[in-house]
């Protein structure tokens, strides 16, 4: 298993687990600094080896009772970045009843390093891609995978769509509730679009209080029903900042490659921002393609 530290909280939470089944069982156990086996190698920053584990008073019993399990060695390792523990990773009950020794713990040190780069490496991607303010893709990053996708869907024919959102009267929000309220609702509206998207659709920031969309594998429809259930969505939703109930609407613009003969993927933005500006001239909270708008209101 591999506990990462929660920054926030200064805690270690379960990231990794070798049994999948496993891991939503114990989501929820947290370890503080110093508590348990693992907690006392995120303190010292030291590697432990314990060959009996019930007799070693660190031991917490609350994985074990969970997955009604019985750990008797453990192997426990810290993972470092730049000097910092950044998680710790543990291996428990060697095959065969045998004792965890010098090779073993060797073993696990070189593991550790290599695990401590890729999980730096890979906070490094997320810090070069997602949004901190939305945790959606970044403009650039965007702009990267349309051009990708774009590529693909002329290449094999194959559908593709683009849906363009704008927070309706979102300076207003700001001057009304303050900034800080604002950035709560950009954080709200970017969480009910990501909840309503695929596995496969690119959901980004594109500037300000705009987000796109990029639905692989869609036709125009089908982009239409997935936008107006996210207009739906945030015309329903009551947000609650500092006790103010805040209600706020969004307008959304579709495009499709095969449909409207886009020769690039600049041309479908330009073609779905069209779609948009259609939506908000037209009385905001509606969803339109270039030709046309369409609203159940």
């Amino acid at each position: 298993s591999v506990f990462l530290v929660d920054e926030a909280k200064n805690e270690l939470y379960f990231e990794v687990v070798s049994d999948e089944k496993e891991t939503d069982m114990i989501s929820n156990i947290r370890i503080k600094k110093g508590e348990g086996i693992a907690g006392t190698v995120w303190l010292t920053g030291k590697s432990l080896v314990i060959n009996n584990v019930m007799q070693d008073h660190r031991h917490i019993k609350s994985v074990d009772n969970t997955l009604k399990y019985t750990t008797r060695s453990i192997i426990a390792i810290p993972l470092i970045v730049n000097g910092i523990v950044i998680g710790v990773m543990e291996a428990i009950n060697k095959n065969g009843n045998k004792c965890f020794d010098r090779f073993d713990n060797q073993l696990f040190v070189y593991l550790s390093i290599q695990a401590s780069i890729a999980i730096k490496n890979a906070n490094l991607y997320e810090l070069a891609t997602i949004d901190t303010k939305t945790q959606l893709f970044v403009h650039h990053f965007f702009e990267s995978r349309l051009s990708e996708e774009f590529k693909r869907a002329i290449r094999f024919k194959r559908n593709l769509s683009l849906v363009m959102f704008d927070i309706d009267h979102f300076k207003v929000i700001n001057d009304k509730y303050g900034h800080q309220a604002g950035d709560f609702i950009l954080h709200k509206c970017a969480q009910i679009i990501k909840e309503n998207c695929r596995e496969l659709d690119i959901p980004s920031r594109y500037g300000g209080e705009e987000f796109v969309v990029i639905l692989p594998e869609t036709s125009k429809n089908g982009a239409f029903i997935f936008a107006e259930r996210v207009r739906k969505k945030i015309e329903e939703e009551i947000s609650e900042y500092d006790k103010q109930k805040i209600r706020f609407t969004i307008s959304g613009g579709i495009a499709e490659v095969k449909e409207d003969s886009i020769k690039s993927h600049l041309e479908l933005v330009k073609t779905t921002d069209r779609a948009l500006y259609k939506s908000k001239k037209n009385g905001r909270n509606l969803i339109s393609f270039n030709d046309a708008v369409f609203s159940d209101n």
